[in-house]
């Protein structure tokens, strides 16, 4: 939780409640706070030097969205991410990224296909001297183009908030040597697809491509400590 707490800065421009949920949702993200670990109100005020009640607002926030749970005389306890939710999230984002890969066919530039082409090439090497950690930043970096190039910035925006749920699983199926190698391959043939302008070819990619993430994250889920379905959180029967 450390450095997330040095991350936190109550006097910039943004509001001290859209930062403590900020900060609350990234560590939830990458695994800070563990499924059913409690977070209590008061120590969480006192950490980030702010008073309860953005705490509780961001609680609240946060309990929308189903990432941490309020138990009776148990108090405020972490959901994390689930199997289920993973499932949604891709079925989900298969929706999104197929509406925007149309809209990228169409609006896509030649200077944006050239960068993204220099991107893949510089994948191939990365995956040959094994900088899995670069490889990711280049993948992401990658994925943003891509969308861009929709000129759909809420649809982005939409795609990206749900890109956040698994941005720690995607580290960890990246370290497997045979995913590196499908997911270059998958972005190379849905990029010539753009390139040649079929719009189902690339759709189809798209969804194959996501489908094989979601498989991947899935397995990945008992090497990282994914949440259980709540029937496993107190205060069930």
């Amino acid at each position: 939780m450390e450095k997330f707490i040095e991350k936190f800065n109550a006097a910039e421009a943004r509001t001290v409640r859209d930062m403590v949920y900020e900060t609350l949702r990234q560590a939830i993200f990458e695994g800070v706070f563990r499924h059913g670990e409690r977070i209590v109100e008061k120590e969480l005020a006192e950490k980030l030097r702010v008073s309860r009640t953005p705490v509780r607002e961001a609680f609240r926030r946060l309990e929308m969205e189903g990432l941490i749970k309020h138990y009776p005389r148990k108090g405020v306890l972490v959901r994390g991410i689930t199997a289920e939710d993973i499932i949604e999230i891709y079925a989900i984002r298969e929706a999104l990224e197929t509406m925007a890969i149309s809209f990228v066919v169409e609006n896509i530039t030649e200077g944006e296909k050239q960068k993204l082409y220099k991107l893949i090439e510089r994948m191939k090497v990365l995956i040959e001297v094994g900088d899995d950690e670069e490889l990711l930043q280049t993948s992401r970096l990658f994925n943003d183009l891509l969308l861009r190039a929709s000129r759909m910035p809420r649809l982005v925006s939409l795609i990206n908030n749900y890109q956040e749920y698994i941005a720690r699983f995607r580290k960890a199926t990246l370290s497997k040597p045979s995913r590196k190698v499908d997911a270059l391959k998958d972005h190379e043939e849905i990029l010539r697809s753009i390139d040649q302008m079929d719009v189902s070819r690339a759709k189809e990619l798209t969804v194959r491509h996501l489908k094989s993430a979601c498989r991947e994250c899935l397995q990945a889920i008992t090497g990282i400590g994914v949440a259980e379905p709540d029937s496993n959180m107190p205060g069930k029967e």
